[in-house]
């Protein structure tokens, strides 16, 4: 990404800011969280076959470490859908290279349905995050 690491650090560790960047969140409220982490529940909103569409709550935990230039995460939905990983974060010269990673645990019954969204929606929240950082550097 074309943009200072610390600018796509705080981009990645304000709850806020994941609305618009992951693709189907359509609310975000901030809540308290363990000394250290930030936090925030969010409603999204999954396709499931043409027009219908059902909303989840989520809640999100991140823990971010400036000095490793790394933020942990990890997402609760229901169902028991967990998701857990991080962004890791290496300058080059003025850019940033983030690399994610990320592990879904669910019962093996939805891992079907889920795990190929997950993954559209990480994908995306990357590209949108390089489209939205590069649009304002």
């Amino acid at each position: 990404i074309a943009a200072p690491l610390a600018r796509v650090f705080a981009e990645l560790a304000e709850p806020m800011r994941f609305l618009g960047l992951q693709p189907l969140l359509t609310s975000v409220r901030e809540i308290a969280a363990s000394e250290g982490a930030r936090a925030f529940e969010a409603m999204e909103r999954i396709r499931l076959l043409g027009p219908l569409s059902m909303l989840s709550w989520l809640r999100v935990e991140l823990h971010p470490d400036a000095a490793e230039g790394r933020i942990r995460f990890a997402t609760r939905a229901g169902l028991g859908v967990r998701l857990a990983g991080a962004f890791s974060l290496c300058s080059e010269g003025s850019c940033t290279r983030v690399r994610q990673s990320v592990e879904l645990h669910c019962a093996a019954w939805l891992r079907r349905f889920v795990l190929p969204r997950a993954m559209r929606a990480q994908q995306a929240l990357l590209a949108n995050l390089k489209q939205r950082l590069e649009s304002t550097e």
